[in-house]
């Protein structure tokens, strides 16, 4: 009984130090108890980007960016420029364990974005493409 008592230990152990040293996302969390989409579906503030291909990054051009995101999958986002206000809605996809796919209608058409997830809290979430690396965090 001992013995056996000993094994199921092990195994417990060993199963939780791999869940901690496995993260889905570059940058964590090693691990989260809460699912992806619950994590992901709430209000996020846009906190500063990165321009990936000048290591630029971005704050102040941010203010009161919104991206919205609901667990029926769909999104809003809205985005200042120029004292101008812009609002896109659409829809979104979690693509495997780090990818998300935003589909949405501009003045060009149809647009689809995809990033990488690299961190996703209940907190901060922080995506990129190949152009851009962006960070939101939520209250």
């Amino acid at each position: 009984m001992t013995k056996q008592l000993n094994i199921i230990s092990f195994i417990i152990i060993a199963s939780i130090s791999i869940s901690f040293s496995c993260s889905k996302y570059e940058d964590g969390p090693a691990i989260s108890l809460l699912p992806k989409t619950t994590r992901l579906s709430r209000e996020w503030k846009t906190e500063y980007s990165i321009n990936l291909a000048t290591g630029i990054e971005h704050s102040a051009d941010y203010a009161n960016w919104l991206l919205t995101i609901d667990k029926g999958g769909t999104f809003t986002n809205i985005s200042i420029y120029n004292l101008l206000e812009t609002t896109y809605t659409g829809n979104w996809e979690l693509i495997g364990d780090n990818q998300i796919r935003f589909n949405y209608n501009a003045n060009s058409g149809e647009q689809i974005e995809f990033y990488t997830i690299l961190r996703l809290s209940k907190k901060e979430l922080w995506v990129k493409n190949n152009l851009i690396e962006i960070h939101y965090y939520s209250d």
